[in-house]
């Protein structure tokens, strides 16, 4: 006898990953843009914390850039893959600095035309956050919709077919919580950057609508291309984690008790800092690969 095995359908996927994405993520957003600019210290901070365990989180998926590798005997380094993911990583850092380019002048800009309104574009810092951050989320929709894809089912309810393919309901509720958290992240930037500022930097209805595109867009784009295609992830990981980077550095500024959009911020950082900070990291991921 033999039992046909049913399998989860293109269309409840593809709507079920938009909904738990799109939805906890503008949720998220409209949240923090209507807190009270008293609270800017403390919605910096709480994003610092999230943003430290969303690192550790996504350079478990980007595998650590095969750090476990060793760069000696050079056999064991795993060649094209690993410098794969090293790129990646390095392009994530270039994207957010050419990013923040256009979104903080350089001293030599900034005094031109008297040292005019210089901060107007800083609505850029949390889109460019949003932007390389989504890729992140590219590699997560893509896992995601592969793995219930492929999952075999007994039951036409989607949400029972779903749990049978994530293991247990907590890990499918763990999804939009997951997506909300992140969101914070963004959310918290674009407070600090924009709707706590007083008026500095004019808040745009359009804006929440876009940075949520940005950050939840590539999460139901992957799920889409992962339902139908097998693909390594990784390579997303590695590039979307060099947001957390980013974040922690802009999420900083607003700590100290002096920090005003249009008066002292947001602070221009330069290729250089990138550069550095960047250099920085790869020192001790060197030091790692000699394990």
């Amino acid at each position: 006898m033999h039992v046909a095995i049913q399998l989860i359908g293109f269309l409840p996927i593809f709507l079920g990953i938009l909904a738990a994405t799109f939805i906890p993520v503008y949720l998220a957003l409209y949240l923090l843009s209507k807190l009270s600019a008293s609270n800017i210290k403390y919605v910096a901070a709480a994003g610092i914390g999230l943003t430290f365990w969303f690192f550790f989180d996504t350079m478990g998926d980007a595998v650590s850039l095969d750090a476990n590798n060793s760069i000696y005997p050079f056999d064991l380094f795993g060649g094209l893959p690993h410098w794969g993911l090293i790129i990646a990583f390095i392009l994530g850092v270039t994207a957010l600095a050419i990013f923040d380019h256009v979104a903080v002048p350089g001293p030599s800009r900034s005094s031109r035309n008297g040292g005019g309104e210089w901060y107007s574009m800083a609505f850029v810092i949390p889109a460019a956050l949003a932007l390389v951050m989504g890729i992140h989320g590219l590699g997560e929709g893509w896992d995601a919709s592969s793995a219930v894809a492929a999952a075999p089912v007994n039951s036409s309810d989607i949400l029972t077919a779903l749990t049978q393919a994530f293991g247990t309901y907590s890990a499918v509720a763990s999804y939009p919580m997951h997506k909300f958290l992140e969101a914070s992240i963004v959310g918290a930037v674009y407070a600090c950057y924009v709707t706590m500022t007083g008026g500095a930097v004019k808040a745009k209805r359009w804006h929440i609508p876009l940075l949520g595109l940005l950050f939840a867009g590539p999460s139901v784009v992957g799920a889409g291309l992962g339902y139908f295609i097998t693909l390594d992830t990784s390579y997303f990981y590695a590039f979307g984690v060099t947001s957390a980077l980013y974040a922690a550095v802009r999420l900083a500024g607003p700590l100290v008790s002096d920090f005003k959009v249009g008066v002292n911020a947001p602070s221009y950082l330069g290729p250089k800092v990138f550069a550095s900070m960047a250099l920085g990291f790869f020192l001790l991921y060197t030091a790692a690969l000699l394990h």
